[in-house]
Protein backbone atom coordinates (compact mmCIF):
# COMPACT_ATOMS: atom_id res chain seq x y z
CA UNK A 1 0.00 0.00 0.00
CA UNK A 2 2.58 2.37 0.66
CA UNK A 3 5.31 1.33 -1.43
CA UNK A 4 6.21 4.67 -3.22
CA UNK A 5 5.77 6.12 0.39
CA UNK A 6 8.81 3.93 1.67
CA UNK A 7 11.31 4.90 -1.04
CA UNK A 8 11.55 8.45 -0.20
CA UNK A 9 12.41 7.52 3.45
CA UNK A 10 16.37 7.30 3.29
CA UNK A 11 16.59 6.63 6.60
CA UNK A 12 17.28 2.68 6.78
CA UNK A 13 15.51 1.73 10.42
CA UNK A 14 13.11 4.48 9.77
CA UNK A 15 11.85 2.83 6.47
CA UNK A 16 11.97 -0.57 8.27
CA UNK A 17 9.65 0.48 11.13
CA UNK A 18 7.56 2.21 8.85
CA UNK A 19 7.26 -1.26 6.73
CA UNK A 20 6.71 -3.12 10.07
CA UNK A 21 4.03 -0.85 11.45
CA UNK A 22 2.62 -1.21 7.52
CA UNK A 23 2.34 -5.20 8.33
CA UNK A 24 0.94 -4.48 11.43
CA UNK A 25 -1.94 -2.96 10.07
CA UNK A 26 -2.99 -5.14 7.52
CA UNK A 27 -2.56 -8.39 9.74
CA UNK A 28 -4.48 -8.88 12.70
CA UNK A 29 -2.02 -11.42 14.07
CA UNK A 30 1.22 -12.22 12.43
CA UNK A 31 4.24 -14.52 13.96
CA UNK A 32 7.47 -12.67 14.17
CA UNK A 33 9.24 -15.05 11.77
CA UNK A 34 6.72 -13.93 9.03
CA UNK A 35 6.94 -10.26 9.68
CA UNK A 36 10.67 -10.74 9.60
CA UNK A 37 10.64 -12.56 5.96
CA UNK A 38 8.35 -10.05 4.55
CA UNK A 39 10.68 -6.85 5.62
CA UNK A 40 13.79 -9.25 4.92
CA UNK A 41 15.45 -8.38 8.27
CA UNK A 42 15.70 -11.17 11.25
CA UNK A 43 13.75 -12.04 14.32
CA UNK A 44 15.84 -10.00 16.57
CA UNK A 45 15.92 -7.06 14.77
CA UNK A 46 12.02 -6.92 14.43
CA UNK A 47 11.70 -7.01 18.43
CA UNK A 48 14.07 -4.56 18.87
CA UNK A 49 11.99 -1.99 16.24
CA UNK A 50 8.87 -3.07 18.13
CA UNK A 51 10.24 -1.97 21.19
CA UNK A 52 11.24 1.08 19.40
CA UNK A 53 7.53 1.75 17.96
CA UNK A 54 5.86 1.26 21.30
CA UNK A 55 7.74 3.62 22.64
CA UNK A 56 6.15 6.28 20.25
CA UNK A 57 2.43 5.03 19.58
CA UNK A 58 0.03 7.95 20.51
CA UNK A 59 -2.79 7.19 22.59
CA UNK A 60 -5.20 4.52 22.18
CA UNK A 61 -2.34 2.26 19.96
CA UNK A 62 -1.07 -0.35 21.79
CA UNK A 63 1.12 -3.71 20.32
CA UNK A 64 0.61 -6.87 22.36
CA UNK A 65 3.33 -10.15 22.04
CA UNK A 66 2.08 -13.54 22.93
CA UNK A 67 2.50 -17.07 21.59
CA UNK A 68 -0.19 -16.61 18.89
CA UNK A 69 1.77 -13.85 17.66
CA UNK A 70 2.05 -10.25 17.68
CA UNK A 71 -0.99 -7.76 17.00
CA UNK A 72 -1.10 -4.13 16.70
CA UNK A 73 -4.36 -3.19 18.54
CA UNK A 74 -6.59 0.24 18.32
CA UNK A 75 -8.46 0.47 21.39
CA UNK A 76 -10.00 3.42 20.63
CA UNK A 77 -10.73 3.58 16.78
CA UNK A 78 -8.05 6.37 16.71
CA UNK A 79 -7.29 7.12 13.05
CA UNK A 80 -4.42 5.70 11.27
CA UNK A 81 -3.17 9.54 10.54
CA UNK A 82 -1.81 9.26 14.03
CA UNK A 83 0.62 6.64 13.65
CA UNK A 84 2.13 8.92 10.64
CA UNK A 85 1.41 11.93 12.53
CA UNK A 86 4.07 10.34 14.74
CA UNK A 87 6.57 8.37 12.34
CA UNK A 88 6.56 10.44 8.98
CA UNK A 89 8.13 13.52 10.23
CA UNK A 90 11.45 11.59 11.57
CA UNK A 91 12.60 11.11 7.81
CA UNK A 92 14.51 14.15 6.54
CA UNK A 93 13.02 12.48 2.85
CA UNK A 94 9.85 12.97 3.51
CA UNK A 95 10.12 16.27 4.95
CA UNK A 96 11.79 17.31 1.65
CA UNK A 97 9.44 15.95 -0.61
CA UNK A 98 6.83 17.56 1.73
CA UNK A 99 7.92 20.80 1.28
CA UNK A 100 8.97 21.11 -2.25
CA UNK A 101 5.45 19.93 -2.52
CA UNK A 102 3.96 22.88 -1.48
CA UNK A 103 6.97 25.21 -3.34
CA UNK A 104 8.76 25.67 -6.49
CA UNK A 105 11.92 25.67 -4.66
CA UNK A 106 13.00 25.66 -0.59
CA UNK A 107 15.89 27.61 1.22
CA UNK A 108 18.51 25.24 1.95
CA UNK A 109 19.52 26.34 5.21
CA UNK A 110 16.53 26.96 6.91
CA UNK A 111 15.25 23.53 5.62
CA UNK A 112 18.76 22.27 7.66
CA UNK A 113 18.17 24.24 10.60
CA UNK A 114 14.55 23.25 10.51
CA UNK A 115 15.66 19.21 10.14
CA UNK A 116 19.22 19.76 12.71
CA UNK A 117 21.39 17.69 10.06
CA UNK A 118 24.06 18.99 8.08
CA UNK A 119 24.47 19.63 4.01
CA UNK A 120 26.84 16.47 3.83
CA UNK A 121 23.54 14.42 5.28
CA UNK A 122 21.26 15.93 3.39
CA UNK A 123 23.15 15.22 0.13
CA UNK A 124 23.84 11.67 0.92
CA UNK A 125 19.62 11.65 1.87
CA UNK A 126 19.13 13.04 -1.79
CA UNK A 127 21.74 10.96 -3.41
CA UNK A 128 19.16 8.08 -2.32
CA UNK A 129 16.17 9.82 -3.09
CA UNK A 130 17.43 10.66 -6.75
CA UNK A 131 17.43 6.72 -7.53
CA UNK A 132 13.75 6.82 -6.42
CA UNK A 133 13.00 9.70 -8.53
CA UNK A 134 15.12 8.72 -11.72
CA UNK A 135 11.98 6.06 -12.67
CA UNK A 136 9.57 9.55 -12.86
CA UNK A 137 12.31 11.46 -14.75
CA UNK A 138 13.45 13.48 -11.88
CA UNK A 139 16.64 14.94 -9.41
CA UNK A 140 16.24 16.55 -6.56
CA UNK A 141 19.08 19.29 -6.64
CA UNK A 142 20.72 20.44 -3.38
CA UNK A 143 22.93 23.99 -3.91
CA UNK A 144 24.39 26.10 -0.96
CA UNK A 145 20.98 28.90 -1.64
CA UNK A 146 18.18 26.19 -2.55
CA UNK A 147 16.69 22.69 -3.02
CA UNK A 148 14.09 22.00 -6.05
CA UNK A 149 13.23 19.41 -8.40
CA UNK A 150 15.03 19.22 -12.04
CA UNK A 151 12.38 17.67 -14.26
CA UNK A 152 9.10 18.45 -15.54
CA UNK A 153 6.20 19.88 -14.17
CA UNK A 154 4.20 16.99 -15.17
CA UNK A 155 6.36 14.53 -13.74
CA UNK A 156 6.84 16.01 -10.64
CA UNK A 157 2.88 16.13 -10.46
CA UNK A 158 2.50 12.66 -11.00
CA UNK A 159 5.50 11.54 -8.96
CA UNK A 160 3.21 13.26 -6.02
CA UNK A 161 -0.35 11.55 -7.64
CA UNK A 162 1.61 7.92 -6.91
CA UNK A 163 2.45 9.09 -3.34
CA UNK A 164 -0.16 10.51 -2.14
CA UNK A 165 -3.18 8.88 -3.77
CA UNK A 166 -3.65 6.36 -0.49
CA UNK A 167 -3.59 9.14 1.40
CA UNK A 168 -6.44 11.12 -0.20
CA UNK A 169 -9.44 9.77 1.90
CA UNK A 170 -8.36 10.86 5.22
CA UNK A 171 -6.32 14.03 3.97
CA UNK A 172 -2.68 13.23 5.21
CA UNK A 173 -0.30 15.10 3.68
CA UNK A 174 -3.50 17.72 2.53
CA UNK A 175 -4.05 18.57 6.42
CA UNK A 176 -1.64 21.98 6.31
CA UNK A 177 -3.63 23.34 3.10
CA UNK A 178 -6.76 24.31 2.26
CA UNK A 179 -8.05 22.57 -0.50
CA UNK A 180 -12.00 21.37 0.17
CA UNK A 181 -12.41 17.80 -1.59
CA UNK A 182 -16.72 18.21 -1.42
CA UNK A 183 -15.49 20.82 -4.27
CA UNK A 184 -14.60 18.34 -6.43
CA UNK A 185 -17.05 15.60 -5.03
CA UNK A 186 -19.94 18.66 -6.32
CA UNK A 187 -18.33 18.80 -9.78
CA UNK A 188 -18.77 15.45 -9.94
CA UNK A 189 -22.26 14.76 -8.36
CA UNK A 190 -23.65 17.52 -10.95
CA UNK A 191 -22.47 15.48 -13.72
CA UNK A 192 -24.16 12.58 -12.52
CA UNK A 193 -27.37 14.24 -12.65
CA UNK A 194 -26.98 15.78 -16.32
CA UNK A 195 -26.28 14.15 -20.22
CA UNK A 196 -22.46 14.43 -19.20
CA UNK A 197 -22.72 11.97 -16.62
CA UNK A 198 -19.66 9.39 -16.41
CA UNK A 199 -18.06 7.20 -13.97
CA UNK A 200 -14.56 7.86 -12.21
CA UNK A 201 -12.28 6.74 -9.54
CA UNK A 202 -13.17 8.94 -7.52
CA UNK A 203 -10.39 8.93 -4.77
CA UNK A 204 -8.19 9.09 -8.16
CA UNK A 205 -9.49 12.13 -9.48
CA UNK A 206 -9.80 13.87 -6.47
CA UNK A 207 -5.86 13.56 -5.41
CA UNK A 208 -5.09 15.06 -9.10
CA UNK A 209 -7.87 18.00 -8.12
CA UNK A 210 -5.74 18.50 -5.04
CA UNK A 211 -2.24 18.19 -6.48
CA UNK A 212 -3.11 20.49 -9.28
CA UNK A 213 -4.94 23.38 -7.37
CA UNK A 214 -1.51 23.41 -4.62
CA UNK A 215 1.08 23.29 -7.31
CA UNK A 216 -0.56 26.24 -9.18
CA UNK A 217 -0.91 28.16 -6.20
CA UNK A 218 2.63 27.18 -5.59
CA UNK A 219 2.89 29.00 -9.21
CA UNK A 220 4.71 25.71 -10.49
CA UNK A 221 3.41 25.78 -14.21
CA UNK A 222 2.95 22.98 -16.50
CA UNK A 223 5.19 22.69 -19.16
CA UNK A 224 4.36 24.31 -22.83
CA UNK A 225 2.91 21.32 -24.91
CA UNK A 226 0.66 20.63 -27.94
CA UNK A 227 -3.26 19.91 -27.54
CA UNK A 228 -6.25 20.35 -29.56
CA UNK A 229 -8.31 22.65 -27.57
CA UNK A 230 -11.52 22.33 -30.12
CA UNK A 231 -11.48 18.66 -29.33
CA UNK A 232 -14.95 17.93 -28.78
CA UNK A 233 -14.90 15.78 -25.00
CA UNK A 234 -12.66 18.54 -24.19
CA UNK A 235 -15.17 21.30 -24.70
CA UNK A 236 -18.05 19.68 -23.25
CA UNK A 237 -16.25 19.40 -19.92
CA UNK A 238 -14.45 22.48 -19.97
CA UNK A 239 -16.52 25.03 -18.25
CA UNK A 240 -17.34 22.27 -15.34
CA UNK A 241 -13.59 22.08 -14.95
CA UNK A 242 -13.15 25.27 -14.75
CA UNK A 243 -15.69 26.18 -12.06
CA UNK A 244 -14.14 23.54 -10.03
CA UNK A 245 -10.98 24.96 -9.65
CA UNK A 246 -12.22 28.34 -9.22
CA UNK A 247 -14.06 27.33 -6.24
CA UNK A 248 -10.43 26.45 -5.12
CA UNK A 249 -8.91 30.31 -6.12
CA UNK A 250 -7.72 28.99 -9.23
CA UNK A 251 -7.94 29.84 -12.72
CA UNK A 252 -7.38 27.32 -15.42
CA UNK A 253 -5.97 28.50 -18.32
CA UNK A 254 -4.72 26.86 -21.81
CA UNK A 255 -2.28 24.00 -21.01
CA UNK A 256 -3.13 24.20 -17.02
CA UNK A 257 -6.93 23.82 -17.98
CA UNK A 258 -6.35 20.80 -20.42
CA UNK A 259 -3.80 19.19 -18.49
CA UNK A 260 -6.56 19.29 -15.39
CA UNK A 261 -8.90 18.00 -18.02
CA UNK A 262 -6.34 15.41 -18.91
CA UNK A 263 -6.39 14.28 -14.84
CA UNK A 264 -10.24 13.57 -15.48
CA UNK A 265 -10.09 11.82 -17.99
CA UNK A 266 -7.26 9.61 -16.04
CA UNK A 267 -9.69 8.75 -13.55
CA UNK A 268 -12.87 7.34 -15.89
CA UNK A 269 -13.82 4.01 -15.49
CA UNK A 270 -13.80 0.95 -18.28
CA UNK A 271 -16.99 -1.01 -18.37
CA UNK A 272 -18.33 2.75 -18.28
CA UNK A 273 -22.36 3.95 -18.61
CA UNK A 274 -22.36 7.33 -20.47
CA UNK A 275 -24.52 10.08 -20.36
CA UNK A 276 -26.46 10.77 -23.47
CA UNK A 277 -24.17 13.68 -24.09
CA UNK A 278 -21.20 11.48 -24.06
CA UNK A 279 -21.29 9.63 -27.99
CA UNK A 280 -17.51 8.71 -28.80
CA UNK A 281 -18.62 6.96 -31.85
CA UNK A 282 -19.95 10.29 -33.21
CA UNK A 283 -16.94 12.28 -31.89
CA UNK A 284 -14.20 10.08 -32.48
CA UNK A 285 -15.18 7.39 -35.41
CA UNK A 286 -11.51 7.08 -36.23
CA UNK A 287 -10.79 5.53 -32.77
CA UNK A 288 -13.88 3.37 -33.01
CA UNK A 289 -13.21 1.84 -36.14
CA UNK A 290 -9.28 1.54 -34.44
CA UNK A 291 -10.55 -0.09 -31.65
CA UNK A 292 -12.92 -2.61 -34.17
CA UNK A 293 -10.15 -3.47 -35.74
CA UNK A 294 -8.01 -4.65 -32.91
CA UNK A 295 -11.13 -6.35 -31.05
CA UNK A 296 -11.90 -8.49 -34.69
CA UNK A 297 -7.90 -9.27 -34.84
CA UNK A 298 -7.52 -10.44 -31.39
CA UNK A 299 -10.96 -12.24 -31.68
CA UNK A 300 -9.50 -14.53 -34.77
CA UNK A 301 -6.01 -14.47 -33.03
CA UNK A 302 -7.58 -16.50 -29.63
CA UNK A 303 -10.93 -17.69 -31.28
CA UNK A 304 -12.73 -15.93 -28.73
CA UNK A 305 -15.68 -13.70 -29.68
CA UNK A 306 -14.06 -10.60 -28.26
CA UNK A 307 -17.30 -8.57 -30.02
CA UNK A 308 -19.45 -10.42 -27.28
CA UNK A 309 -17.74 -7.80 -24.51
CA UNK A 310 -17.19 -4.67 -23.74
CA UNK A 311 -13.65 -4.66 -25.33
CA UNK A 312 -14.43 -2.45 -28.26
CA UNK A 313 -16.00 0.59 -25.90
CA UNK A 314 -13.36 -0.16 -23.58
CA UNK A 315 -10.20 0.09 -26.21
CA UNK A 316 -11.90 3.08 -27.59
CA UNK A 317 -11.23 4.72 -24.35
CA UNK A 318 -8.34 3.47 -24.05
CA UNK A 319 -6.87 4.97 -27.68
CA UNK A 320 -8.82 8.26 -27.01
CA UNK A 321 -6.71 9.04 -23.73
CA UNK A 322 -3.73 8.15 -26.22
CA UNK A 323 -5.57 10.79 -28.85
CA UNK A 324 -6.33 13.59 -26.38
CA UNK A 325 -2.42 14.19 -26.23
CA UNK A 326 0.21 11.30 -27.02
CA UNK A 327 2.91 13.28 -24.87
CA UNK A 328 0.85 13.49 -21.79
CA UNK A 329 -0.39 9.84 -22.25
CA UNK A 330 3.67 9.28 -22.13
CA UNK A 331 4.28 11.33 -19.52
CA UNK A 332 1.49 9.44 -17.31
CA UNK A 333 3.04 6.11 -18.43
CA UNK A 334 5.91 7.02 -15.73
CA UNK A 335 3.19 6.79 -13.10
CA UNK A 336 2.64 2.84 -12.92
CA UNK A 337 5.76 1.42 -14.83
CA UNK A 338 4.72 -2.33 -13.05
CA UNK A 339 2.24 -2.20 -16.08
CA UNK A 340 4.91 -3.43 -18.43
CA UNK A 341 4.55 -7.06 -17.64
CA UNK A 342 6.25 -9.87 -18.79
CA UNK A 343 2.98 -11.52 -20.60
CA UNK A 344 3.30 -15.29 -20.88
CA UNK A 345 0.55 -15.94 -23.31
CA UNK A 346 2.60 -16.95 -26.28
CA UNK A 347 -0.37 -15.36 -28.73
CA UNK A 348 -0.21 -12.04 -27.64
CA UNK A 349 3.83 -11.95 -27.54
CA UNK A 350 3.85 -13.18 -31.81
CA UNK A 351 0.75 -10.70 -32.16
CA UNK A 352 2.53 -7.86 -30.57
CA UNK A 353 4.02 -6.03 -34.45
CA UNK A 354 0.23 -6.64 -35.65
CA UNK A 355 -1.48 -5.01 -32.68
CA UNK A 356 1.43 -1.85 -33.04
CA UNK A 357 0.52 -1.54 -36.47
CA UNK A 358 -3.21 -1.29 -36.28
CA UNK A 359 -2.56 1.39 -33.80
CA UNK A 360 0.25 3.20 -35.37
CA UNK A 361 -2.48 3.67 -38.68
CA UNK A 362 -4.48 5.90 -36.26
CA UNK A 363 -1.84 6.80 -33.10
CA UNK A 364 1.88 7.49 -34.48
CA UNK A 365 3.39 6.36 -31.05
CA UNK A 366 7.07 5.71 -30.87
CA UNK A 367 7.04 3.37 -27.79
CA UNK A 368 3.81 1.76 -27.64
CA UNK A 369 4.87 -1.38 -25.34
CA UNK A 370 3.04 0.29 -22.51
CA UNK A 371 -0.17 0.83 -24.85
CA UNK A 372 -0.16 -2.59 -25.76
CA UNK A 373 0.33 -4.06 -22.34
CA UNK A 374 -2.82 -2.37 -21.31
CA UNK A 375 -5.02 -3.79 -24.38
CA UNK A 376 -3.90 -7.02 -23.01
CA UNK A 377 -5.16 -6.00 -19.34
CA UNK A 378 -8.66 -5.09 -21.20
CA UNK A 379 -8.40 -8.04 -23.46
CA UNK A 380 -8.23 -10.53 -20.92
CA UNK A 381 -11.01 -9.02 -18.27
CA UNK A 382 -12.63 -8.95 -21.63
CA UNK A 383 -12.25 -12.79 -22.03
CA UNK A 384 -12.78 -14.01 -18.29
CA UNK A 385 -15.82 -11.87 -18.67
CA UNK A 386 -17.13 -14.10 -21.42
CA UNK A 387 -15.08 -17.11 -21.18
CA UNK A 388 -14.63 -17.38 -17.12
CA UNK A 389 -11.15 -19.07 -16.67
CA UNK A 390 -10.36 -20.93 -13.62
CA UNK A 391 -6.96 -22.69 -12.60
CA UNK A 392 -7.58 -25.92 -11.18
CA UNK A 393 -6.25 -26.79 -8.02
CA UNK A 394 -6.05 -30.62 -7.43
CA UNK A 395 -6.14 -30.98 -3.03
CA UNK A 396 -4.62 -34.68 -2.32
CA UNK A 397 -3.86 -34.32 1.94
CA UNK A 398 -3.42 -36.75 4.35
CA UNK A 399 -4.51 -36.18 7.81
CA UNK A 400 -7.36 -36.21 9.97
CA UNK A 401 -10.86 -36.12 7.34
CA UNK A 402 -12.69 -33.13 9.48
CA UNK A 403 -9.31 -31.15 9.33
CA UNK A 404 -8.44 -32.16 5.79
CA UNK A 405 -12.64 -30.91 4.68
CA UNK A 406 -12.27 -27.58 6.66
CA UNK A 407 -8.83 -27.06 5.26
CA UNK A 408 -9.56 -27.80 1.86
CA UNK A 409 -12.64 -24.91 2.41
CA UNK A 410 -10.19 -22.34 3.82
CA UNK A 411 -7.96 -23.06 0.96
CA UNK A 412 -10.94 -22.32 -1.68
CA UNK A 413 -11.96 -19.46 0.35
CA UNK A 414 -8.25 -17.71 -0.03
CA UNK A 415 -8.14 -18.66 -3.52
CA UNK A 416 -11.09 -16.97 -4.32
CA UNK A 417 -13.44 -17.53 -7.51
CA UNK A 418 -10.58 -17.64 -9.95
CA UNK A 419 -9.72 -21.37 -8.71
CA UNK A 420 -11.19 -24.52 -8.68
CA UNK A 421 -10.45 -27.08 -5.80
CA UNK A 422 -11.22 -30.53 -6.06
CA UNK A 423 -10.37 -33.58 -3.85
CA UNK A 424 -8.12 -36.27 -5.03
CA UNK A 425 -7.02 -39.41 -3.55
CA UNK A 426 -3.70 -40.51 -4.16
CA UNK A 427 -4.24 -43.87 -5.83
CA UNK A 428 -6.61 -41.94 -9.09
CA UNK A 429 -3.20 -39.35 -9.85
CA UNK A 430 -2.25 -41.90 -12.17
CA UNK A 431 -5.51 -41.77 -13.60
CA UNK A 432 -6.32 -38.58 -14.22
CA UNK A 433 -5.94 -36.11 -17.37
CA UNK A 434 -3.75 -33.58 -16.32
CA UNK A 435 -3.30 -30.04 -18.14
CA UNK A 436 0.29 -28.44 -18.08
CA UNK A 437 -1.33 -25.55 -15.50
CA UNK A 438 -2.90 -27.79 -13.24
CA UNK A 439 -1.08 -27.20 -10.32
CA UNK A 440 -1.68 -30.15 -6.69
CA UNK A 441 -1.48 -28.85 -3.27
CA UNK A 442 -0.47 -31.90 -1.37
CA UNK A 443 1.79 -32.70 2.56
CA UNK A 444 3.39 -35.80 1.46
CA UNK A 445 5.90 -36.20 -1.50
CA UNK A 446 4.47 -37.11 -4.96
CA UNK A 447 7.03 -38.74 -7.66
CA UNK A 448 6.23 -38.39 -11.97
CA UNK A 449 3.34 -36.06 -11.72
CA UNK A 450 3.15 -33.89 -14.57
CA UNK A 451 1.87 -31.20 -13.14
CA UNK A 452 3.40 -28.28 -10.78
CA UNK A 453 2.83 -29.84 -6.51
CA UNK A 454 2.62 -26.93 -4.08
CA UNK A 455 3.56 -28.67 -0.86
CA UNK A 456 1.71 -27.67 2.47
CA UNK A 457 2.23 -27.70 5.97
CA UNK A 458 -0.37 -29.84 7.77
CA UNK A 459 -1.30 -26.38 9.38
CA UNK A 460 -0.82 -24.00 6.15
CA UNK A 461 1.61 -21.05 7.14
CA UNK A 462 0.62 -17.65 6.08
CA UNK A 463 3.73 -17.42 3.68
CA UNK A 464 2.46 -20.65 2.04
CA UNK A 465 -1.37 -19.78 1.82
CA UNK A 466 0.37 -16.41 0.08
CA UNK A 467 2.47 -18.16 -2.31
CA UNK A 468 -0.59 -20.42 -3.96
CA UNK A 469 -2.62 -16.58 -4.24
CA UNK A 470 0.27 -15.82 -6.04
CA UNK A 471 -0.17 -19.13 -8.25
CA UNK A 472 -3.41 -17.94 -9.03
CA UNK A 473 -2.64 -14.47 -10.29
CA UNK A 474 0.02 -15.60 -12.32
CA UNK A 475 -1.85 -17.92 -14.09
CA UNK A 476 -3.71 -14.85 -15.42
CA UNK A 477 -0.51 -12.61 -16.56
Amino acid sequence: MYAMLKKIIPEKELRRQVSLLEQLLNQPLVIAKDLARSIQTTERTVFSDLQVIRNQLPKGWLIETSSQGIQLINQEHQPINDLWVVFLPQSVGVQLIKALFFNQSITTLQFLNEQAVSIETLRRYTTKLNRQLSAFQLQLKVTTKNIYFKGDESAIRILYHRLLTPFTHNNYFFEDYGIHEAHYFQFLKTLYSTELSVQTEEIFGTCWFFINTIRIKANCKINFFSFNDSDPLYIKYRDALYRAYEKEGVYLEAEEHFFAFFCFLESWHYNNVFGSNINLSNCYPTLVETANQLVDYLSTELAVPLMQSRLADNLTLLLLKYNESIWLSEQFQLEYPELLLARKGTNFGQSEVEISEIIQSTLKIDQPLYLVNLIFLLEQQAIMSIKPRRRKFYFTFQGEPAWKAFLQEELANTLGFNAEIENIEYFQLNRQAFEAQDVIISNYPIDEIVPQVFYISNVPSKSELRQLAELTWEFYL
